[in-house]
């Protein structure tokens, strides 16, 4: 039974109806939502004036119309201050929102989500260019008929495409993501970059609707739940609106664990090989998830039948040459060192000018204890999804390539979590993100 007071009636939204509060929480709550979309529009159209860090960072001769999408001319460009003082608005609104969640019909906040994806979905690419890195990886394995495992955008100087990335190497992606990908080869790169776009905010929004299914399930708000994921200002700013894949990534595990909570464990491992064969650290999941599993051993077949499938249809089409090299594209990969992740201030504060190969070391033997110890706790029989969550924690902590769209793997399962301390470590991984790429 739910024991929750504000939500005591059921409603037609599968969830309980709040009684009478207090007016002035209401029309704070609505003031909060409507400050977050005042703000998100602000930003996106912003973006959208003309050359700045915010798109493509500042490259004036590649600025163009097609780039700047519908809010061209809605808005004058933003200084860093402004950006700044923005994304704070944002953060406050969304604290304020998520304090006042019991106050908030659904319907309010299903639209102001749905109406933040938009804003950002037409917003220009924000602060990345990864999008067109996804197009060129595409049009290294079909256009040119190269390895996107063996050979970066170095390989293809005379590109069109090349002048709008900035990472030459070789594609650090799973297999089913380049596979995907490869279809955008065909079109124009101008349409290309919008359907990547359309995608992520899809994807996004798709987290969103399993993360209220998953809340309705364990007998959790669902519009609380939802709105800890959707309207989470980083997610919004950096992962929908720069396009990134990283939300396809949480899509299929967030499949995965609707599937287990719903007692399909078969189809749920099936979405969490899917996870794994479009971004590797979805892996971390599946431990957690067989020892919480109603049936491991289901779970553990279908993962390693779904995976062996996967296998088999993208060594076909991406040939077995490709595979043998994308081990070494991801090692690749886990070597890049960000100048705001953990490792990197913990080895200044040590005097030690950032993550040196002995900070490196023990960030990843502190890693493996932690996992090793939340697999016991959940073996003793600790909620999985908490332990999961907490994992996906300590790996942001422990990488030294710590990117802010990354947030968008540990939102949903701290939003699922039955511990509310994972979820307040959740916001304090958005706080530290936002404070250091605004103050840094």
């Amino acid at each position: 039974m739910n024991s929750d007071p504000a939500r005591a009636l059921p409603g037609r939204w599968g969830l309980h109806r709040a009684p009478a509060l207090p007016a002035w929480r209401p029309a704070l709550a609505g003031a909060a939502l409507a400050g977050l979309l005042a703000a998100g529009l602000a930003i996106a159209a912003g973006a959208a004036a003309g050359p700045s860090f915010l798109v493509l960072f500042g490259r004036e001769k590649l600025f163009a119309d097609w780039l700047a999408g519908p809010l061209a001319g809605l808005a004058p460009g933003l200084s860093k201050a402004d950006f700044s003082a923005l994304v704070l608005a944002m953060c406050a609104g969304y604290a304020t929102v998520l304090a006042l969640a019991r106050a908030i019909r659904p319907r309010l906040a299903i639209g102001a989500i749905v109406a933040l994806h938009l804003i950002f979905l037409v917003a220009p690419p924000l602060l990345t260019t990864d999008p067109f890195f996804y197009i060129t990886t595409a049009r290294i394995g079909t256009v040119y008929d190269l390895n996107p495992y063996a050979d970066g955008a170095r390989s293809i100087p005379d590109d069109v495409v090349n002048p709008f990335i900035r990472h030459k190497d070789p594609s650090p992606y799973g297999p089913l993501f380049t596979v995907i990908s490869y279809p955008l080869a065909a079109i124009n790169f101008h349409a290309a970059m919008w359907l990547i776009k359309l995608g992520a905010a899809l994807a996004s929004l798709g987290c969103v609707a399993l993360v209220w299914r998953g809340a309705r399930l364990r007998g959790r708000d669902p519009v609380f739940s939802a709105m800890f994921v959707g309207l989470n200002p980083v997610l919004l700013v950096w992962a929908v609106g720069g396009g990134h894949n990283d939300l396809l990534l949480t899509l299929l595990v967030l499949v995965g664990v609707e599937r287990i909570l719903a007692g399909r464990d078969g189809s749920g491992g099936a979405a969490l090989a899917g996870a794994f064969a479009v971004k590797a650290p979805s892996a971390l999941i599946l431990p957690f998830a067989l020892l919480g599993a109603r049936q491991g051993r289901r779970l553990l077949a279908a993962t390693a039948g779904a995976g062996a499938g996967l296998l088999a249809a993208v060594t076909i089409v991406l040939g077995p040459d490709a595979l043998l090299h994308y081990p070494s594209a991801v090692a690749n990969q886990s070597g890049y060192v960000s100048r705001r992740s953990v490792p990197t201030y913990a080895g200044q504060l040590a005097g030690l000018g950032g993550a040196t190969g002995g900070i490196r070391l023990i960030a990843s033997v502190a890693l493996l204890a932690v996992v090793v110890a939340l697999l016991v706790r959940t073996w003793r029989g600790a909620d999985w999804i908490s332990s999961a969550g907490w994992a996906t924690l300590a790996l942001l902590v422990t990488l030294t390539w710590l990117v802010p769209w990354y947030i968008v793997w540990i939102l949903p399962l701290a939003a699922l979590a039955l511990s509310h301390r994972l979820k307040l470590a959740a916001l304090a991984m958005t706080a530290f993100m936002v404070i250091t790429l605004l103050f840094d």
